[in-house]
């Protein structure tokens, strides 16, 4: 399951190269149907609503019976939601979420086909902004299933609780959607004001590594990694060397960037041969990190999703950061 998702993975980490704007509040349709009487049943989501997609458009969503999250991270907060029974389709990345198990797929995030996600009769899509190609949503768009897109927060741990409440409104959720981003945004900021503590602050290099399509790249400013490893009171090796994104690792940007640590994703060691195979691309054993094997491994969603395990994950790395 690791290898299938470890697929997608590449296209997430490298969408996350640029600044994504803003998530913009979702804001209620005229057509809002009325509050109930008291004592009668409450209506089952807050529908129809208009929101402010990432591509700037306003998108109109009147139904959230048959959902579609584009991206695993989507899924992971469209499941924390209780809306499991409304998702009738996932992508690949999501099928690492035991709620996923068993769901259509409707294939990788950026690579989409209009045709397979279609067919299973969506009334609505909610993505990042990685999610594609462009014609293929346009596809979707013109054959009129509303498509909201959100930011992927790769800018800032702090964008990712107004991602949480777009996501929660495009689906008819908004008051359970600002319920779990209060939790998320507390849990960020207590693991960022732990990272903001430390007397220690490490340099980190995120390595992306695909061993069985011979990737093996260094992140730097602007990827999601930057943002993960900076809250985590980590310095971005990648970033202070001048890199934007990611990069093809090169033994003298390893040498030059000299990181005390390697953060990489759990699935990325592993197609590699573990940290034996690490240390055998170029300049990572002459690192310190590669002298001493300061090598950390996470789940990558938790890593990078930018989503509800975000505080965790924050959490995890100050402490492996601080670790002799």
């Amino acid at each position: 399951m690791k290898r299938v998702v470890a697929l997608l993975a590449l296209a997430g980490a490298l969408a996350a190269c640029g600044t994504t704007p803003a998530a913009q509040p979702a804001t209620q349709s005229a057509t809002q149907p009325a509050a109930q009487p008291a004592g009668s049943q409450a209506p089952a989501a807050a529908l129809p609503v208009t929101i402010k997609s990432a591509d700037g458009t306003d998108v109109e969503v009147k139904d959230a019976g048959r959902i579609i999250p584009l991206n695993g991270e989507i899924a992971e907060i469209v499941f924390a939601l209780g809306l499991k029974d409304k998702v009738v389709g996932v992508d690949l990345s999501a099928m690492g979420l035991p709620e996923a198990q068993g769901k259509p797929q409707v294939g990788y995030a950026r690579t989409l086909a209009a045709e397979g996600v279609l067919a299973l009769k969506p009334t609505v899509l909610v993505g990042t902004t990685d999610a594609g190609p462009p014609e293929v949503l346009e596809q979707i768009k013109n054959a009129g299933v509303p498509l909201v897109q959100v930011p992927t927060a790769a800018d800032s741990v702090d964008s990712v609780p107004a991602k949480i409440e777009t996501v929660a409104a495009a689906v008819g959720e908004p008051a359970k959607g600002k319920e779990l981003a209060a939790k998320v945004a507390a849990e960020i900021a207590a693991a960022k004001t732990k990272g903001a503590a430390v007397t220690t602050k490490p340099k980190v290099a995120f390595l992306y590594l695909r061993g069985q399509q011979k990737t093996y790249m260094i992140g730097g400013k602007g990827a999601k990694a930057d943002a993960m490893i900076t809250a985590a009171g980590g310095i971005d090796a990648g970033s202070e060397a001048g890199i934007q994104g990611y990069k093809p690792i090169t033994a003298e940007a390893m040498v030059t960037g000299a990181p005390d640590i390697i953060l990489v994703m759990e699935d990325g060691l592993e197609s590699v041969g573990g940290i034996e195979g690490l240390l055998k691309l170029p300049g990572v054993a002459q690192t310190p990190a590669g002298k001493d094997k300061r090598i950390v491994s996470m789940d990558g969603l938790e890593l990078l999703g930018m989503s509800l395990r975000t505080g965790p994950a924050l959490d995890k790395l100050v402490a492996a950061f601080q670790a002799k």
